[in-house]
């Protein structure tokens, strides 16, 4: 019996499959090791809410120009650390050659560790050449509120908010500090302002120009957040000679409608004029809150404290009072310079009712010959942490810290706000009508039309 013939082309055939095959999946294999060797801020796309792992323009402006090596080191113990966190390292050190990344496990490594100064759970930046370092706890970056029944959930997101100040810090030998007057009923400054001083790098503390007799050596600059009662004659004579000797202030305007004239005549001498009266806008308000006193300013973002800010940014301002410019006088000379102001629609209304209309400045910055700078806001709403918690994409916070370090140049505006990790909801704000359609018209809508097709295919 013969044996079948071998056909040599379906063996050859065959066997240049085989090994296209083989390549192939070798190939695959090779892509595989490569890409899995990648860092993930080139493998992996950013689709969380909130763009958790989106780095704004002022990080990425601010590491473009790092010219200092600086380490960061996540002191954790292996697979202990929130993947985000881990995520968010890659990414962020990928965007300068001067940041590096060490990973120490205090639990595997104790003698390595123990040269930290520093509990777990946390990462340190350190820069040799400064020799400073800054530690920043796990809790600092995911923080947590507790709702009712005492548990916990997750509030925010900032790692790039301490990165960005750790890395400024570490590398500056800029030390300013920041005092906030007392003694006339002025408001706390909120949460959310102590923190953007501080990841501002700026040094926070409280004076009473009355008791002790004077503005204190160190201080940089002065916050008045909403005085309640007036001056004494000696504390006018105090700010005045503070500013005069090239000082720096920001005033904010109080809840009050009291006259209080040495508060007036010291805005007077740095050129702005207190409009009695709150401001109502006809041409810039938020309907939702009914009232035209609810202000959305209009920004010049010209000017040096609007630097950075979109033109079409929102803003608010509640119950505030507004400011006229004057005139310069042969005993003081000054500029001003507006970044907040109402539209020509504007209103001041006093007490009585009397309206005056014109317009009018929420925010400028008058520079003087002497050197004194002097930044007023019409609101301390305009700080309302509760307000800027909410509502993340109002300018007001950026606004105010850019005013904080206008006038100094070894300080700039890194002070980033963290992001929310609140749950969203697919939910509709003031519905109204929407809702009766959503609930009535649209289910029975369906039913009717679901219902005259199956007459019709009954009668076929």
């Amino acid at each position: 019996m013969k044996k079948p013939a071998v056909n040599s082309k379906a063996l050859r055939q065959g066997g240049y499959l085989a090994a296209v095959t083989a390549a192939v999946v070798a190939l695959v294999v090779l892509i595989n090791l490569v890409v899995g060797q990648l860092p993930s801020n080139v493998t992996e796309f950013d689709l969380t809410d909130n763009s958790l792992y989106e780095i704004t323009d002022t990080s990425k402006d601010f590491l473009a120009t790092l010219d200092q090596d600086v380490e960061i080191v996540v002191l954790a113990e292996e697979d202990a650390t929130d993947e985000r966190i881990l995520k968010f390292l890659d990414r962020y050190t990928a965007l300068s050659d001067h940041l590096s990344l060490t990973y120490v496990d205090p639990v595997a490594h104790p003698d390595q560790a123990s040269q930290y100064d520093a509990q777990s759970d946390s990462l340190i930046v350190r820069c040799e050449a400064t020799g400073k370092s800054e530690t920043i706890s796990y809790s600092d970056i995911i923080t947590y509120s507790y709702t009712s029944y005492f548990s916990m959930t997750e509030d925010a997101f900032d790692a790039e908010g301490q990165l960005t100040s750790a890395v400024n810090y570490v590398t500056s030998d800029a030390d300013r500090t920041v005092y906030t007057v007392t003694g006339h009923g002025e408001e706390d400054l909120s949460s959310v302002i102590t923190d953007a001083i501080d990841k501002a790098n700026l040094n926070l503390d409280s004076v009473s120009p009355i008791l002790n007799g004077s503005i204190p050596e160190d201080c940089d600059l002065l916050i008045v957040n909403g005085p309640a009662t007036d001056l004494s004659a000696d504390e006018l004579t105090i700010l005045q000679d503070y500013l005069t000797g090239g000082g720096q202030m920001i005033f904010l305007a109080g809840d009050t409608l009291d006259a209080l004239p040495n508060w007036e005549a010291l805005l007077e001498s740095r050129g702005f004029d207190l409009v009695d009266g709150y401001i109502a806008d006809l041409g810039s308000y938020y309907p939702q809150f009914g009232s035209a006193f609810a202000i959305c300013g209009v920004l010049n973002t010209g000017s040096g404290v609007a630097s950075g800010v979109d033109s079409d940014a929102l803003t608010y301002l509640e119950n505030t009072r507004g400011f006229l410019s004057l005139e310069d006088t042969e005993e003081a000379a000054w500029t001003i310079t507006e970044f907040l102001s109402t539209t020509s629609d504007a209103l001041a209304v006093t007490a009585d009712g009397t309206q005056t209309s014109g317009t009018y400045l929420l925010g400028a910055v008058s520079e003087g010959d002497d050197g004194g700078r002097m930044t007023v806001i019409g609101s301390t709403s305009f700080l309302n942490g509760t307000l800027l918690s909410q509502n993340p994409s109002l300018a007001n916070q950026t606004l105010f810290v850019n005013a904080l370090t206008a006038g100094f140049d070894d300080v700039s505006n890194l002070s980033i706000p963290s992001k929310s990790l609140a749950v969203t909801y697919n939910t509709i704000q003031n519905p109204g009508l929407w809702s009766t359609a959503y609930i009535i018209v649209l289910p029975i809508g369906i039913l009717l039309c679901g219902f005259l097709f199956w007459l019709k295919r009954r009668k076929l």
